[in-house]
């Protein structure tokens, strides 16, 4: 084999190697408390009482999808995928490592032809909602953050009718965005405690204020990504008994995992 026969067969293992690494392991589920579990209990969740969405939370949608505040939920209809691509997008800010909620499937405007859920940021398809779905739970969990959702109209001649429940999602809080949770993050979170968001925003939960929150969602990243920090709660605040006793719970359990796999302390 020549030397260009060699560097070519290189170049190409290279670059699969790359895509292999880089694809984001996506775990569907389709019972809430698994869900909640797979996240450490760290999730926000979208109620739609009102035409005001959480902090960092929008969508699009290139239909009718709207908030609909008098039966709590988001609703919209979408065509079939083939019919010029109708969808709607939930985006994120920040990003998110998990996503879900309530579906209900059908109803007025058509049976429908079920939903196929995507991450937008690499249009990796991540399963499909049936349409036999009447309330019940769907969801996924990622290991590579995202910032946006998007649902298109599976394949078929009808249109898909849906309403969304409760949208939970993850918050990933990553204040410097170099894609890790780190020593960084928890020194940002920790210079912003008990006040406004800086630049490197540690408000995990978009209320606009960095509290013990915002804490627990990056202790809860820490327990999910398993780095390095020494997490231990802010002094900036004293916390209710019940909180101070959670808190002291959690970083002790850091604690003993960095002992037992010998990862060092900060």
């Amino acid at each position: 084999m020549s030397r260009i026969e060699i560097l070519s067969v290189s170049i190409v293992m290279l670059v699969f190697s790359a895509a292999t690494a880089n694809a984001a392991t996506i775990t569907v589920y389709t019972d809430k408390t698994d869900w909640s579990n797979a996240v450490n209990g760290q999730f926000l969740t979208e109620k739609f009482a009102d035409s005001t969405l959480n902090a960092g939370v929008s969508f699009t949608s290139t239909e009718s999808g709207h908030i609909n505040p008098a039966q709590e939920y988001y609703q919209d209809v979408l065509a079939s995928h083939s019919q010029n691509d109708p969808m709607t997008t939930w985006s994120f800010t920040p990003q998110i490592t998990a996503y879900g909620g309530n579906w209900t499937l059908g109803g007025p405007g058509g049976s429908g032809n079920s939903l196929l859920v995507y991450t937008a940021d690499s249009d990796v398809y991540v399963g499909a909602i049936s349409n036999s779905y009447g309330g019940g739970f769907w969801g996924f969990t990622s290991d590579t953050p995202l910032t946006a959702v998007k649902l298109v109209g599976g394949g078929g001649s009808r249109q898909q009718n849906y309403s969304l429940d409760d949208m939970v999602y993850s918050p990933f809080p990553d204040t410097n965005a170099d894609g890790i949770i780190d020593d960084a993050d928890y020194e940002n979170l920790l210079a912003q405690f008990g006040g406004a968001p800086g630049d490197e925003s540690a408000d995990f939960n978009g209320d606009g204020h960095v509290g013990l929150e915002d804490f627990a969602i990056l202790r809860g990243s820490f327990d999910l990504v398993g780095k390095s920090a020494q997490v231990t709660a802010p002094a900036a605040v004293v916390p209710e008994p019940s909180t101070l006793v959670l808190l002291i719970a959690g970083t002790a359990g850091l604690v003993i995992r960095k002992r037992r796999y010998g990862i060092p302390r900060s």
